[in-house]
């Protein structure tokens, strides 16, 4: 629902109005801007216009959210996720029956413990240190002795702003590890767990929510991350504790195969099975009348959030999603069992679900469609994007309003750019949830002394798209408890409801105040000041594919300058450029290897990457 002229996927031309430049047309003898902040302090300096474009304004949303999610995580997540840990570890510790489940359970929270306070606890086992051991190194798949399943322990590297500080690095592997673990109900060939395996993981999940649910203080902890999570990032995509509680309720007497059974019934009523498989299933050896979503329902202390982008993508992988029909090499193309089929989604693909045609022209040229069962698989997908989960379908649903209806600006043809915009929105915001979003698997501010004399600046009027984000930042201020990131929000809300007044003055044909140019012209130093900090390339992951060992990254580069003619003068602005590529999952991209690489024209070459490219 948004977007004006991109430079997006590497291809784009610009509308005859506008005229991207390299960054040393305007720029004179200064460096290439390496953000959007740079670029408009750059304009500051050589009295160039402001033209603010709407992926500014979209950028300051997303950096503003961003420090949002991080104040929760410092001052609320962090602080009760620790406490929660230590207290299961001490009441467990004093329990006079100590069994093997116990010392099982022991185990596991132990491993929680020593990745948040960055230290192993004296006196653990060679389980956990073994275990410790694998999760620092981030590597690969391997079978976890001590959990007894097969871990993608590549998800822990550190990465996005989770690498700032050691504070946050700890808490990005305790927290990925609690929403990672699998409490399986079900043995499966398909995942290499036993039925003996499943009743002792079982007994595990049950003994822990036991633990929950019997001490008022446990509760109240894990309800207060829980509801956090739920508020900003969605429903979980697994049973839950209530869950566990309720059968076993009503089975107090039953053995655990039963208990298990009767779970995965429940699971299966309910819709409480998964609809993003984080995990690893050889459908292959699934038996008869077993699914995957079978095979991974389970519970997990911390679980990972259901998101309709990444419910849709799975829908879109093998083996939903079956056999190449063309001669081409698409770039969603992967061999699995010596036959070519989809391994990949793309986010040009989630794009041409919300309805841009410009995503879906793309996609046929390249032949990204033509799959066996791709039709279907769509079709499951596009009604997944209409279900509800917290902030992400109303990013969804904003961005399709902006693909299909947004008119209020100079924009009403240029469906690149606005393309371009939400990819790089959708990008933004996967990097901001990377913790808890769950993945889907195929089987400081600088002091100005120079006068600011400008005469002129425009602002994109995007007035729909600025006024989404009032009704989104007012929904999540409401949500938030009082504190600094708060007040953030508030200022941030004040600016969006001033570039709503200013868009709506511009489609009137109303000669902007003065008062609204110098306010222009010094926006980015007020978002500056309230962010803190300057923006960066970024890059996230989005998609594992382990057959072929790589996932799918979705990166933000350098950004493009865009000029436009005001009274004469020339404005320049900045838009996002988009990224899209494949790489190898041992090697997960960390935001400061990215921009080694953007900086880096071999290491490009070498990846096949320019902006928007599928390859």
């Amino acid at each position: 629902m948004r977007q004006r002229k991109v430079f997006m996927m590497g291809v784009i031309g610009l509308l005859a109005s506008f005229v991207l430049i390299g960054g040393t047309a305007l720029a004179g003898s200064l460096p290439a801007p390496e953000g959007m902040f740079e670029l408009y302090e750059q304009n500051r300096t050589q009295g160039i216009p402001n033209y603010i474009t709407e992926d500014f304004i979209l950028l300051a949303y997303c950096m503003i959210l961003n420090e949002t999610v991080t104040g929760l995580e410092e001052t609320v997540l962090y602080p009760e996720f620790q406490g929660l840990i230590n207290e299961m570890i001490k009441k467990l510790k004093a329990q006079k029956a100590q069994d093997d489940v116990t010392g099982a359970n022991l185990d596991y929270l132990n491993v929680l413990a020593c990745l948040l306070s960055g230290k192993e606890t004296a006196g653990v086992s060679k389980a956990v240190t073994d275990e410790l051991k694998r999760i620092r190194e981030a590597k690969e798949i391997a079978l976890s002795d001590m959990m007894k399943q097969k871990i993608d322990y590549s998800q822990f590297r550190v990465r996005g702003k989770y690498s700032r500080t050691k504070k946050l690095a700890r808490y990005f592997q305790a927290m990925k590890y609690a929403g990672t673990v699998l409490f399986p109900v079900l043995e499966s060939r398909a995942t290499g767990i036993t039925a003996e395996q499943a009743d002792f993981l079982t007994g595990q999940a049950l003994a822990l929510v036991r633990l929950i649910h019997g001490d008022k203080s446990l509760l109240k902890r894990c309800q207060t991350v829980e509801s956090s999570f739920s508020r900003v990032f969605g429903p979980p995509d697994d049973l839950t504790r209530e869950d566990y509680s309720d059968v076993a309720s009503k089975l107090k007497k039953a053995e655990l195969p039963q208990i298990r059974k009767a779970l995965l019934e429940h699971a299966r009523k309910t819709g409480r099975q998964p609809a993003i498989l984080s995990g690893f299933v050889d459908v292959k050896a699934l038996e008869k009348g077993v699914k995957s979503e079978d095979v991974l329902t389970g519970w997990r202390l911390m679980p990972q959030r259901f998101t309709p982008d990444s419910a849709a993508f799975q829908q879109l992988v093998y083996d939903q999603v079956k056999t190449y029909k063309g001669k081409k090499k698409p770039f969603s193309l992967s061999v699995i069992g010596d036959k070519p089929v989809k391994g990949f989604p793309s986010g040009l693909e989630l794009m041409a679900l919300l309805g841009s045609e410009e995503a879906g022209r793309r996609l046929d040229e390249s032949d990204e469609r033509n799959y066996e069962g791709y039709e279907k698989a769509a079709s499951e997908a596009g009604k997944i994007l209409s279900q509800p989960s917290g902030m992400s379908s109303d990013h969804l649903g904003m961005l399709e309003y902006w693909l299909n209806r947004g008119r209020t600006s100079d924009l009403k043809g240029d469906e690149s750019r606005r393309l371009n915009t939400c990819l790089a929105f959708w990008t933004y915001n996967r990097y901001i949830s990377i913790l808890y979003t769950k993945q889907s698997y195929t089987a400081a501010a600088k002091s100005f002394t120079l006068p600011d004399e400008r005469e002129t600046a425009w602002l994109e009027p995007a007035a729909e798209l600025y006024l989404h984000l009032q009704n989104q930042v007012g929904s999540l201020i409401s949500e938030m408890r009082e504190g600094d990131y708060q007040k953030r929000l508030n200022a941030f809300l004040t600016v969006l409801r001033r570039c709503h007044d200013i868009s709506s003055a511009e489609i009137r044909k109303t000669p902007l105040k003065k008062e609204d140019i110098a306010f222009l012209n010094d926006l980015d130093a007020v978002l500056l000041r309230m962010i803190g900090a300057k923006d960066q390339p970024i890059v996230v992951d989005v998609h594992t594919e382990p057959n072929s060992g790589q996932v799918l990254e979705e990166g933000l580069g350098y950004p493009e300058s865009v000029e436009k003619e005001i009274n004469g003068k020339k404005a320049r602005g900045a838009l996002f450029r988009y990224y899209e590529f494949r790489h190898p999952m041992k090697d997960r991209l960390t935001g400061e290897k990215w921009r080694l690489i953007l900086t880096d024209p071999k290491a490009m070459e070498k990846l096949r990457l320019s902006p928007g490219s599928v390859k």
